[in-house]
């Protein structure tokens, strides 16, 4: 077999790691601290709860298909907005720039009411009709339908057919990583400045 799926590995090249924060079995607590390293984008996901705009923040989100257009959040089986989105059959997901920070904040409080009843735009400031909350700021609001919703473990895999998109004029996106919001950086711009990028700074400002 190929690639070491046999169990044997090359016995040196490459680099040397020698020091390791985590080495055992795949433990809850061990893969929530390590997946804190990963930096990605956030998003809060809209319903209608008692017909009053919903919103929680999730970072487990992703694109399904291009054609049709298709994606999915992950969102708690416990919470208000899997019981809104699975009886409704609808929700929205609002990519957050990092002129909201508030407004994730606000809806990634656990255990508490997330009404965005001041948060939200008003059907007369949208360039089309939208089923779904949107949030002003956003990068970009994705109006769905909910295809399905499939149980895994502690959450609800919810795949959702897009049926309408608004976006603004492009801003920076808001990132989260290592428990704190975070910026993101060009690359290539920062290596061409190197006094404001020193040598090993990770390319995201906090």
């Amino acid at each position: 077999m190929e690639g070491g799926m046999d169990g044997q590995w090359p016995e040196s090249g490459g680099d040397v790691t020698s020091d390791w924060d985590v080495d055992g079995a795949a433990e809850t607590e061990d893969f929530r601290s390590v997946m804190r390293r990963a930096v990605g984008g956030l998003a809060v996901v809209t319903t209608l709860h008692e017909g009053r705009a919903w919103g929680m923040t999730v970072s487990a989100f992703s694109v399904v298909s291009v054609s049709p257009p298709t994606l999915l959040v992950c969102v708690g089986n416990g919470t208000v907005t899997a019981e809104d989105a699975i009886r409704d059959g609808r929700f929205a997901v609002n990519l957050l720039s990092d002129a909201q920070v508030e407004l994730s904040r606000l809806c990634a409080r656990p255990g508490v009411a997330k009404y965005l009843d001041d948060h939200v735009l008003p059907a007369a400031a949208l360039p089309r009709p939208v089923a779904m909350p949107v949030l002003p700021a956003s990068l970009a609001t994705f109006d769905c339908r909910l295809q399905e919703a499939k149980p895994v473990a502690s959450h609800f895999v919810m795949i959702g057919s897009v049926l309408s998109i608004l976006a603004p004029p492009p801003r920076p996106a808001l990132l989260y990583g290592e428990g704190q919001y975070q910026r993101g950086i060009q690359i290539d711009a920062a290596a061409a400045a190197p006094a404001a990028s020193p040598a090993g700074q990770v390319a995201f400002r906090k």
